[in-house]
């Protein structure tokens, strides 16, 4: 048991890092494009505004996706760790 629980774990933990990396480079690439004198706009806002106007400017990009897929995959695990705790006490 504790092998899987440290597969999903990891699992869980690469997604994260990849999320949190993909946001990082959106707001890079939004705060390169900005011709605003407030460069750091991109950086005040949330990851879902980022997310919508990054998917505006780069229609082909994966990368606002991640964010949605690490929220899913989340709520899909706990899902099932709650469902393998309740079905382990039936």
């Amino acid at each position: 048991m504790s092998h899987i629980f440290a597969i999903v774990f990891s699992l869980l933990l690469v997604t994260a890092l990849f999320s949190i990396y993909s946001n990082f480079v959106m707001r890079f690439r939004l705060t390169k494009r900005e011709s605003s004198r407030d460069k750091l706009v991109w950086w005040r806002v949330s990851s879902d505004k980022v997310g919508e106007m990054y998917q505006e400017l780069f229609p082909k990009s994966f990368l606002p996706l991640s964010g949605q897929f690490t929220f899913w995959l989340l709520i899909a695990v706990a899902f099932v760790v709650l469902f393998a705790a309740i079905w382990k006490r039936l």
